[in-house]
């Protein structure tokens, strides 16, 4: 009977947490996984400062990143069909200027970049999920997968003349 009821206990805290984890969703690494990847470029190595996020079209994402100087930068953005177009803005923390929006450039999802020194950037990121009705923007969670590559700037030859 005591062994009986021991089984019934694990069985219904199985139960209350098995829901939870079923509707939960794993995003960690949709940045690999994702719609991503078909931007990954040969020659680039992915930055570890590259990110995945469980998000809703009613959120705001702020990531800060350093791009240091010297190299050059491939940012590629991708998440649930439903949740598209992707908007960002790339600020200087420093100077709290908006170097890029890429609303102006009708949501463009990938955007190469480089600097000549080190910046510190905060990444302004929002889903405006434009396919989705005003139930689904309530409902949905989708994933956002932010791919960061880069490559040092080619060496600069010097031509010695004599």
């Amino acid at each position: 009977m005591m062994k009986q009821k021991g089984y019934t206990q694990i069985l219904a805290l199985l139960f209350l947490l098995l829901p939870s984890y079923l509707l939960s969703q794993d995003c960690e690494d949709h940045h690999r996984d994702g719609d991503c990847r078909y931007d990954i470029q040969r020659g680039y190595k992915i930055y570890s400062q590259s990110h995945s996020a469980s998000m809703t079209p009613l959120d705001t994402l702020e990531l800060n990143a350093v791009f240091y100087g010297q190299k050059d930068y491939i940012l590629s953005f991708c998440t649930h069909k439903k949740l598209y177009p992707i908007h960002f803005v790339l600020i200087d923390q420093q100077t709290q200027q908006v170097l890029y929006d890429n609303e102006e450039d009708k949501y463009l999802e990938s955007l190469g970049l480089g600097f000549d020194v080190t910046k510190s950037l905060t990444i302004k990121i929002d889903v405006l999920a434009r396919g989705s009705s005003e139930e689904e923007i309530k409902e949905n969670i989708g994933c956002l997968g932010l791919l960061i590559q880069y490559k040092n700037y080619p060496a600069k030859k010097v031509k010695i003349q004599m």
